[in-house]
């Protein structure tokens, strides 16, 4: 299995500031959340109304979206009394992920690029993804696999984060989704084995992964589990625990997964660092990169 690569120069037209069109779609993310948590109308209602109040405090046309989306989730997990709306959700793909993983394997072991393939199939586990305000079902994950092997990428520095991996000493992976993991499983047994550090979530934040996710998918077979020390649908150093900020800064490769990675890792000045690999879902963070919603991007940063 043959890849190329397109020549497109991703510039961000500014880094991703919550939107005006932000304001509907949490909103939506608040209402799904009430109901993964089995939450009746009458409590779906209080949650949009409470969302809507949250948001006239919380508004900072300075903040990334992870920044103000947070303590929503948080709100509305204590409103419907669950702490982890998600979990159901997150168990359910990470099963279905771990019954496709000797295929994901394979696919990497036959590939022409098998380095290419193992980051094209880390990047269709994002769309394992509940914080768009879907109704938390993804659809059949090997069709989605199938098409991201073959679709074209908005953006690929996959030669170069190749080139970068031999040389690393010191690697972090921030991971994103639960079930996501399992499709990080080829791409991270490709990295340096005793190099490479997973970063998973200090606790549930909509479908994201925390340590005990990322252990269910296996991860801890392939890098060192951490967790950020924070909450964060994204990664925001000054709210992560010290010692994981100690490792992010001895860091000389970062490979970041998923939207609110951009979304937040942005908002820091580019030192070359960190790769990003996620699909845009959004109008903002399309417009912010001057791709469509559905792009595959793997972008240095």
């Amino acid at each position: 299995m043959a890849f190329g690569f397109p020549t497109h120069t991703i510039t961000i037209t500014g880094t991703m500031k919550i939107h005006p069109d932000c304001y509907p779609c949490l909103i939506r993310q608040m209402e799904a959340a009430a109901r993964a948590a089995g939450a009746d109308g009458d409590m779906i209602h209080s949650v949009r109304e409470a969302t809507k109040e949250s948001l006239r405090e919380l508004w900072d046309d300075e903040a990334s979206p992870p920044a103000v989306s947070a303590p929503l989730y948080r709100m509305t997990g204590e409103m419907c009394g669950s702490r982890d709306p998600y979990r159901a959700q997150k168990v359910r793909y990470t099963l279905e992920a771990l019954e496709l993983l000797p295929e994901l394997f394979r696919i990497v072991e036959s590939a022409e690029d098998p380095f290419e393939a193992a980051v094209r199939i880390s990047i269709a586990g994002n769309v394992i993804d509940f914080g768009t305000g879907g109704d938390g079902e993804i659809g059949d994950l090997s069709q989605t696999l199938v098409a991201f092997l073959t679709r074209p990428f908005f953006r690929s520095d996959i030669p170069d984060l190749s080139r970068r991996v031999p040389e690393a000493k010191r690697i972090l992976y921030l991971g994103d989704n639960a079930g996501e993991t399992v499709f990080d499983r080829p791409l991270l047994s490709l990295l340096p084995s005793g190099k490479t550090v997973y970063a998973a979530k200090a606790g549930p934040i909509i479908n994201d992964a925390t340590v005990e996710d990322a252990r269910l998918a296996g991860i801890h077979l392939h890098a060192e589990l951490v967790d950020t020390g924070s909450r964060i649908p994204g990664t925001i150093s000054d709210l992560c625990s010290p010692r994981f900020r100690k490792r992010m800064e001895e860091a000389d490769l970062i490979i970041a997964k998923g939207q609110g990675n951009f979304e937040t890792l942005t908002e820091e000045p580019s030192d070359g660092r960190i790769f990003m690999l996620f699909t845009v879902k959004c109008s903002v963070a399309a417009s912010s990169l001057g791709a469509r919603m559905g792009d595959m991007v793997a972008m240095r940063w």
